[in-house]
């Protein structure tokens, strides 16, 4: 008995639709560079629940004839190329004919097309790859492909599907990377009916602006290079710019988006002494080269690329970004004029040289003093001492606040004051105090994360937080998928302090602040606030508030923290051992390590 079998056509179909179909996105991308393709001038993209019901792709482009319309449903069929040869001459995004087939036989498929030249146009049906109606019809000029019901015969795919957030944003994503590089075409894109994008023809700092908001408009500068082997074109973005998330790297290979490790670290190490470290530049930049010396026939989705010699592409854009960071002065340069405030004459001949002195107070007590002073290294390592020693500390003169430990039994609630620990800040991340004949160590950023977590979910349940209204309130933009978020956490938003108001689409208002950040950057606030919004609300799958608590601690403890004076590090271990679970932060990492005198002896022993 034979064992080995050719698939039926609807297996290997949809084995084919597993690498390029992984998500709706997969399918927009396809359906918009088809378009594109096509020499569309307009295009328009339609979405209803994120594209699970609906994914529709409408455009002016030169359409197709009757058969033409049902041949571009069959495996490998393509107008884009004939012989192997042709795949190292290819000036379009699609070239497998693997798209449409894989599409049709994972969901339901409505094709309406028509020639310019034709009187009417042609209407074909599919549903799992089986054609269901294939009939004359009249359209207009162009394209308009309908996927309903996407993965509806293979449920265990569908079931993999994120909320309808995280889709929307990975199919917003996708078209950005589209209409990027194609600024003469105009783009529009709908969800659930409402208009989230209109982008009008415009050259690529304006697209850019139009898609990323208006704040980009004083942060980008023009790249160029242009040489016989390679031609750079596109726009780098200030260092003050740059996230921690690579969410505005685009980089573009012959008109085609590509992800290639080599050519980002091109761009990334010029801003290695310009940025904080972990944190990823924006840019937007176009790589034009002889398609003879690239393969781009190397993945499914298209989206990796192999070039004959990487090694100067990297040489030629390295050099070209330096160059625009160099020519804009980006880079501290050091001022070498003359200041006559600084001019420090030398010792005249007959001037008798005196050695410095040092004087000494030896009734000092640092310890009395109830002024607020930076603690110097040598101070805090005499406050660490004296806590080993038994010796007290004066304390300050506001009565202390009592406090109770939250993991201790409510039968034998244990008060505390200040005065039975003392504090010593070591290497500006962790405060090492002694309380209990014990040594204790917390992890400044992630006690700090537990404070804020537990601060900002007791605005929203219990006290809100107050606003500081603004006079001349200013304007924030963000992308398509951002401004849905907030729009529907704005009163969520007002409770910690942040009263926002939509003005269209992307764009808000805000007419007030948190009173305690009256100079807070509003705009990166609620950008990187978002980002964390979304991992921690679906792929967390966290209660709203919860996760709008975390977002927010986890984005506001990313700043430097400075509490240098003792009251001021008492204040801070007060607050975080009045927190409900101390031991934990809202990440889940450790805060807190305990080592009693035992241990501690031994170490020594």
């Amino acid at each position: 008995m034979n064992t080995i079998l050719l698939l039926p056509d609807l297996v290997a179909n949809q084995i084919a639709a597993g690498e390029v179909i992984q998500r709706p996105a997969s399918a927009v991308k396809e359906l918009l560079e088809n378009a594109i393709d096509a020499g569309a001038t307009k295009i328009q993209l339609i979405i209803k629940d994120a594209g699970r019901t609906l994914i529709q792709v409408v455009d002016n482009g030169k359409g197709m004839g009757f058969t033409d319309a049902r041949m571009c449903f069959e495996r490998h069929a393509t107008s884009k190329i004939a012989t192997a040869d042709d795949l190292y001459r290819l000036t379009t995004k699609g070239f497998r004919g693997e798209a449409l087939a894989s599409i049709a036989a994972i969901a339901h498929v409505e094709l309406k097309t028509k020639r310019p030249e034709e009187e009417t146009g042609t209407l074909l049906v599919t549903e799992g790859s089986q054609v269901k109606e294939h009939t004359p019809t009249a359209t207009q000029d162009g394209t308009s492909i309908s996927i309903k019901n996407l993965f509806f015969n293979v449920p265990a795919r569908r079931n993999f599907l994120k909320s309808d957030a995280i889709e929307l944003g990975h199919i917003e994503e996708e078209l950005n990377r589209i209409s990027l590089i194609h600024c003469d075409v105009e783009f529009s894109f709908f969800n659930n009916g409402k208009l989230m994008q209109q982008l009008p023809p415009s050259n690529q700092k304006q697209r850019i602006i139009n898609v990323f908001g208006t704040h980009f408009k004083e942060k980008l500068f023009s790249v160029e290079l242009n040489t016989e082997a390679v031609k750079i074109t596109g726009f780098i973005a200030k260092p003050e710019n740059a996230k921690k998330k690579k969410n505005e790297q685009y980089l573009f290979v012959n008109h085609r988006f590509v992800k290639h490790y080599l050519l980002t670290h091109a761009i990334e190490s010029t801003y290695k002494e310009l940025i904080p470290e972990g944190h990823k530049p924006a840019f937007f930049i176009e790589i034009t080269v002889p398609p003879a010396t690239i393969d781009v026939n190397i993945s499914p989705t298209k989206i990796d690329i192999k070039f004959q010699d990487d090694r100067m592409i990297y040489a030629f854009l390295n050099a070209s970004v330096k160059k625009t960071l160099g020519t804009l002065s980006l880079i501290p340069q050091i001022d070498f004029n003359y200041d006559p405030q600084y001019d420090f004459s030398g010792i005249k001949p007959k001037d008798e040289v005196k050695p410095p002195t040092l004087t000494l107070n030896p009734n000092y007590n640092p310890y009395s003093s109830k002024t607020e002073k930076k603690t110097t290294p040598s101070d805090s390592w005499e406050q660490f001492l004296s806590g080993l020693k038994n010796e007290t500390i004066t304390p300050p003169s506001v009565e202390p606040e009592k406090i109770v430990f939250a993991e201790e039994s409510k039968d034998t609630e244990e008060v505390i004051d200040e005065t039975q620990f003392k504090c010593l800040f070591f290497s500006e991340a962790y405060l090492l105090f002694i309380w209990k004949d014990s040594l204790q160590i917390i992890d400044v950023k992630s006690a700090r994360e537990r404070i804020l977590f537990e601060h900002f979910l007791n605005a929203l349940e219990k006290a809100p937080i107050v606003i500081q209204q603004s006079i001349f309130p200013e304007t924030i933009t963000l992308s398509a998928s951002a401004a849905e978020i907030v729009n529907d956490i704005l009163p969520e938003l007002r409770t910690l302090g942040y009263e926002l108001e939509q003005m269209d689409r992307t764009s808000f208002a805000v007419n007030g602040t948190p009173i305690e950040e009256e100079n807070c950057e509003v705009q990166q606030v609620i950008e990187q606030f978002v980002e964390m919004y979304k991992t921690h609300q679906f792929l967390h799958k966290t209660d709203k508030n919860s996760a709008i608590a975390k977002s927010l601690a986890k984005q506001k403890c990313s700043s430097k923290l400075q509490i240098t004076s003792e009251p001021e590090q008492q204040a801070f271990i007060k607050q975080w051992l009045q927190c409900t679970v101390p031991q934990i932060s809202p990440s889940g990492k450790k805060v807190a390590k305990i080592f009693t005198a035992d241990e501690i002896r031994k170490i020594f022993e």
